[in-house]
């Protein structure tokens, strides 16, 4: 894993998505564990100025373990930047996954969810059932993460269940949201 930094002058970014392209990139870099450390496997050996198209950077690069705390983490970075790709700019309002960040701690904060105002931009954007998407996501963590099978994914797989443990919190608040909208259409 690399970190970004979109411009030299910038300070690192875990993601950036454009608005009006439809793309994005995000790094996981910073949400090793050992990143921090002396001894994290990731560092760079050398800068070096790379070509448009030349990813040899990436060619035998370290991949940390998926920890619990890395793939929540990492969901929220990808929200994020998706709702950037969806055309959702940064939620001031409320407590919101849309919310930016500037540091470990401050990601960490926010939460895994949109918030009323970026749901329904999305909504608007997509058309989708709200309902249907809370099930969906909380058939995607009661999966451990999986829902078709493939290498690396499959019921089987032992490991998974304790990768979803940091979604505990997330959990519950689906159930909540899937509970009131079951309420609102007695």
């Amino acid at each position: 894993m690399i970190d970004l930094y979109p411009k030299e002058s910038w300070n690192f970014v875990f993601g950036q998505a454009s608005l009006t392209e439809g793309m994005g990139v995000f790094s996981f870099a910073r949400y090793d564990s050992d990143f921090y450390s002396r001894n994290y496997k990731g560092r760079l050996k050398a800068v070096k100025k790379l070509t448009a198209g030349d990813y040899s950077v990436f060619h035998g690069y370290y991949t940390p373990p998926i920890t619990s705390t890395l793939l929540l983490r990492s969901c929220k970075t990808l929200t994020h930047e998706m709702g950037h790709i969806f055309g959702i700019r940064h939620c001031q309002w409320l407590q919101c996954v849309m919310q930016g960040s500037n540091h470990l701690e401050e990601s960490d904060r926010r939460p895994l969810e949109l918030c009323p105002i970026c749901l329904r931009k999305l909504h608007c954007a997509l058309g989708f059932r709200i309902a249907e998407r809370y099930e969906a996501l909380l058939h995607w963590i009661d999966s451990g993460g999986c829902v078709v099978q493939g290498p690396g994914c499959s019921r089987n797989t032992p490991s998974l269940p304790s990768a979803m443990e940091d979604f505990k919190e997330h959990r519950a608040w689906i159930l909540k949201c899937l509970d009131l909208l079951q309420q609102s259409m007695k």
